[in-house]
């Protein structure tokens, strides 16, 4: 046993399964008890205890008692704590903050709860010895602080070690900016770059791109941020970029440029999302220039309505680039994501009465060409659901997993697509786990089968679905959904616009979609009961209780 702590790669082993990444308070502890154990262990446990951090208060705490002082809340949790400096600390003071600070390769800061004021990062920035950073090893930094006045200290953090960095929801968009413009100086091995907006679209800065334009490791980026042309063709040009998710500036100059560019572009992306105000013919000249074989998502996202014509122009530019059976997950999202919740809270809908922006069979039939499609998503309010579009999707993807065709929000509108509709995925996906699709289901279903198919369907998304009928609609689905686990959800009554008659329909219909779960796995049992009658083998008489009547045999020698 005692050989055995001697390996320095046991006991770095037994403290990371100890600390469990740091998450849980107790196994921070713990691996600090073992950090006092004796020498030997000492000096593999610091460099795992101090190696992740969520907080900057255990190295204020190293400091000098006199120095610092903290105000306990009504609980006991050190995070419900304040802590603030009394004093600006000496030299001296900075040993141990030092030290242990050599040893941070991770800070994630997230949360609500404090962490330290801005007059102690302030007074910490300002002491400091020597103009390295306040962790000059890190390798990973999350922030997302929610203090304003707090979040342009990650700016501090920064270092030449750097290689992950993610900003996250700041208090406002343009906090974001003084980091960003200096990635390319402070963080010049950068490899994994986010950074996230509160809004739906942040602001367009170009020193923000030139910065990006700079850095040369970068493997996967997200930005929410909108880079001009010379960041996007910078990042279209790394050799080793393999996720680019980027918003495109709305700027006619950039476009331009990028309608342009005519050699190859992204030859190791595997992932691209993208995002711009409107569907500009650039967007499908770039997939057009796309060399990467390996490419297998693809997202896109629109804060206007494209029509259908330059829709169906991307989808061709997709479908024909090399490498198309390796797509797997196809998202299209018109408008985007981020501006949702303030389209609901405006109970806004753009005018439907605009045919150029109908989506149907014609805009999305280039998109059949991509056979080995598992993923599909598709959220407009433009999208013309049908059953014939349902029977097309199902013939072309046969390798379906997850099918969503939604609308961004529910508005009380009825779909066109009914149950019976819904049989070729059934019938033609069977590694369908996830549908969510707007059924109309007023109407009892007709094609009712005796029979039960093996499914894999786990969750049948209605949104606001009319329904009539719920026992029939089970009796129905109950041939098809016979997963143990399958379940349906419904939107309810606050879950859309905020129209009194839409919220009573959608109180309304989400009780019947919740009695139909119930009955469908009653009925799904009551099947597997019957098929088991049927496929047992019929008992002997002697079984049921049934003898036949007894049987002499008659003698052929006489009793005389």
């Amino acid at each position: 046993m005692l050989q055995c702590l001697r390996s320095p790669d046991i006991i770095r082993n037994i403290c990371d399964q100890a600390y469990e990444g740091g998450y849980d308070p107790d196994c921070r502890a713990t691996v600090a008890a073992l950090n006092a154990t004796c020498r030997a262990i000492h000096r593999v446990a610091a460099q795992v205890l101090w190696s992740r951090l969520f907080s900057l208060r255990p190295l204020v705490k190293c400091m000098p008692e006199d120095l610092w002082r903290e105000d306990m809340q009504d609980d006991d949790s050190d995070l419900r704590s304040t802590i603030s400096l009394t004093r600006p600390p000496d030299l001296s003071d900075w040993d141990r903050f030092l030290a242990n600070a050599n040893l941070v390769t991770s800070f994630k800061r997230f949360g609500l709860a404090p962490d330290l004021d801005e007059d102690t990062y302030r007074t910490l920035c300002l002491y400091r010895p020597g103009p390295s950073p306040l962790l000059p090893n890190l390798r990973e930094l999350i922030w997302e602080e929610p203090d304003a006045d707090v979040f342009e200290y990650g700016y501090q953090l920064l270092g030449p070690k750097l290689t992950t960095l993610h900003l996250g929801q700041p208090p406002s968009d343009s906090l974001l900016l003084p980091i960003l413009r200096s990635l390319h100086l402070k963080c010049p091995l950068l490899n994994h770059l986010s950074a996230q907006c509160r809004s739906s679209i942040g602001p367009v800065d170009p020193v923000v791109s030139r910065s990006i334009a700079r850095l040369q490791h970068l493997e996967t980026v997200d930005l929410a941020v909108p880079v001009l042309d010379d960041a996007f063709l910078h990042l279209a040009g790394l050799p080793g970029l393999s996720v680019a998710k980027v918003f495109i500036s709305r700027a006619a100059d950039v476009h331009e440029r990028l309608l342009s560019t005519s050699h190859p572009i992204f030859q190791s992306l595997a992932v691209l999302h993208i995002s711009s105000v409107s569907l500009e013919p650039s967007l499908a000249h770039l997939v057009s220039l796309i060399s990467s074989e390996q490419l297998s998502e693809v997202r896109l996202s629109v804060a206007h309505d494209p029509s259908a014509s330059s829709l169906r122009d991307f989808l061709v530019a997709l479908s024909n680039r090399p490498g198309r059976d390796v797509l797997s997950a196809v998202s299209l999202s018109f408008p985007l994501p981020s501006s949702i919740p303030l389209m609901l809270s405006l109970d806004a809908i753009p005018p439907l009465d605009r045919p150029e922006c109908s989506l149907d069979i014609f805009a999305l039939q280039p998109l059949l060409a991509c056979s080995e499609l598992i993923e599909l998503e598709i959220n407009s309010f433009f999208i013309r659901l049908d059953d014939e579009l349902i029977s097309l999707l199902a013939n072309a993807f046969p390798r379906l997993q997850s099918l969503r065709l939604l609308p961004p929000y529910n508005a009380g509108r009825v779909s066109e697509v009914t149950l019976a509709g819904l049989l070729p995925l059934f019938r033609r996906c069977p590694d369908l786990t996830h549908v969510a699709i707007p059924l109309d289901a007023s109407l009892p279903p007709q094609n009712l089968d005796d029979c039960m198919h093996p499914s894999e369907l786990l969750t049948l998304e209605v949104a606001d679905s009319p329904i009539s009928f719920p026992d029939e609609v089970a009796a129905f689905l109950s041939a098809h959904c016979t997963h143990p686990s399958f379940t349906i959800v419904s939107a309810s009554a606050p879950n859309g616009d905020h129209k009194p008659e839409h919220m009573r329909q959608r109180e309304v219909h989400s009780s019947m979609w919740d009695q139909v779960a119930r009955l469908i796995r009653l009925f799904v049992r009551v099947r597997s009961q019957e098929r088991g009658h049927r496929t047992a083998p019929p008992r002997s008489a002697w079984d049921l209780g049934e003898l036949p009547p007894l049987q002499l045999p008659v003698s052929t020698v006489s009793c005389s």
